[in-house]
């Protein structure tokens, strides 16, 4: 009876080993830096929410963040338990409040909210993840800090033409209308993934 108990808890242990999920630490198997969407999509979801909110703050960036994991459709993971990225971007907002109000801790920078708010658990030390289209796993600080890391590359991208732009415009200012009065957006809002890098 003994034996045989051992051989099926032998079996159990196995079957959960066979169907532990790799982590990949931030970055695919091509070794591109992983995002809640495809990278090359980005650079106009930033767009899209630099219109609307204030992302020169860290407020602004944690904002995005957060908006980033709500507007998601991948599957959140907290203690083993599958959220929605309504559901996991609602607790991350309640984690950094909670933070802030019951343990004195002032999260100042997206940074911080990274590497503290998302990185995992205070109770059971385990890492939040992000279950992928592919079926594999990342931890959701990894997947944040890419996030960020694009994010902060579109907005120097987006100050750099915003400077172009506007020495262009002071150079021609006393011959001709620059596009501002013309009419036309002084800056081209468009931002490429090509010049980010890998991150």
């Amino acid at each position: 009876m003994k034996r045989a108990s051992f051989v099926v808890f032998l079996l159990l242990c196995l079957g959960c080993a066979s169907k532990q999920v790799v982590l990949l630490n931030g970055a695919s198997v091509t070794e591109q830096p992983l995002c809640l969407d495809d990278r090359a999509g980005i650079p106009a979801i930033v767009q899209k929410f630099y219109a609307t909110r204030d992302l020169t703050t860290e407020e602004g960036k944690i904002d995005y963040l957060i908006e980033r994991v709500r507007s998601s459709n991948l599957v959140f993971v907290r203690n083993r338990v599958e959220y929605s990225g309504p559901q996991a971007a609602g607790f991350l907002r309640w984690k950094l409040g909670r933070m802030e109000r019951s343990h004195h801790i002032k999260v100042k920078t997206a940074q911080d909210f990274v590497s503290e708010v998302a990185s995992g658990s205070r109770m059971s030390h385990q890492p939040y993840t992000v279950a992928l289209r592919d079926g594999g796993r990342e931890d959701l600080q990894y997947v944040l800090q890419n996030e960020l890391d694009v994010l902060e590359a579109c907005l120097k991208q987006y100050a750099a033409k915003v400077e172009e732009v506007n020495s262009g415009a002071s150079t021609q200012a006393s011959t001709r209308p620059t596009t501002a009065q013309a009419g036309a957006s002084p800056v081209s809002h468009t931002l490429s993934v090509d010049k980010l890098g890998k991150s």
